[in-house]
């Protein structure tokens, strides 16, 4: 169980730094506690100023998206998965296997378990037959 709370702590925390991070290159949070604490001096002003510049010459820009041929990064992912599919199903089916191993040793040994039951039975049932109650 605690394991489980740590897993989930490491992608709450590997989410929350990759959005700080691009949060961080957009500049938005700069931004934004700039705004909130108010200029400290001249210079911080003209930081806050020339970044509104910059938002408002961004919206008037069109937004041009960045071409990439994506198809080697794809491939690459792709074969990825693929090593990452083989690698948990190999110990998949060693555990499987193991597991059948261990089941079927169970079985022999009940059976002989069973096996020496039913000749005690047995011979509890003829020691009875051969001897005749005694009636003292």
């Amino acid at each position: 169980m605690p394991q489980t709370f740590g897993l989930l702590w490491f992608f709450l925390g590997a989410g929350v730094g990759t959005w700080w991070l691009s949060e961080q290159k957009n500049g938005h949070v700069a931004y934004q506690c700039q705004r909130r604490l108010g200029p400290a001096s001249s210079r911080a002003g003209t930081q806050m100023m020339n970044s509104s510049e910059k938002m408002q010459d961004a919206d008037a820009a069109p937004y041009q998206p960045y071409q990439r041929d994506w198809e080697p990064e794809r491939a690459r992912v792709r074969q990825f998965s693929r090593d990452a599919g083989d690698t948990f199903v190999e110990p998949s089916e060693t555990t499987l296997n193991t597991i059948l191993q261990a089941t079927e040793a169970l079985k022999v040994k009940i059976a002989e378990q069973r096996a020496l039951r039913e000749e005690e039975r047995c011979m509890e049932e003829e020691r009875r037959r051969g001897i005749p109650p005694r009636y003292v």
